[in-house]
């Protein structure tokens, strides 16, 4: 939904600076690192036989390898380089604002509740865990 706004900000809002398209590879090299990233990350769902959402009934396994040894929140983290990526290749400013409202956006209501629903199913496991391993990276 952001990237779509991001494109709504990029196609209707004049940007206050000159876009630079000289970063265009920049942005191109994060959205593939991006999608990469959340690629790698759902892989290891299946691999695991589990499922990607922590509240669904057959979450049975803390996957805590992988990518998700260098973050709890790769598949966010691989949206958030996503956004970034965009906002970098477009050269325009107004995109850029979608990549914070994600971070603070995602944090304050999808982690928080995922947290606690992980650390009811996991409990000292996701304790663990969360010490080894940090939120984001």
């Amino acid at each position: 939904m952001l990237v779509c706004g991001q494109w709504v900000l990029v196609r209707n809002a004049p940007s206050p600076l000159e876009p630079l398209l000289a970063w265009r590879p920049a942005g191109a090299a994060l959205i593939g690192l991006g999608i990469t990233l959340m690629a790698v990350a759902g892989w290891s769902f299946h691999r695991h036989h589990t499922t990607i959402l922590p509240f669904a009934d057959h979450s049975n396994r803390l996957i805590d390898s992988g990518v998700f040894r260098l973050s709890r929140n790769p598949i966010y983290l691989a949206e958030s380089i996503l956004l970034s990526g965009i906002a970098l290749s477009t050269g325009h400013l107004w995109p850029w604002v979608a990549v914070p409202v994600f971070v603070v956006g995602i944090n304050v209501s999808v982690i928080a509740w995922e947290e606690r629903a992980l650390q009811q199913r996991f409990g000292r496991d996701y304790q663990d865990y969360c010490r080894r391993t940090r939120r984001w990276f």
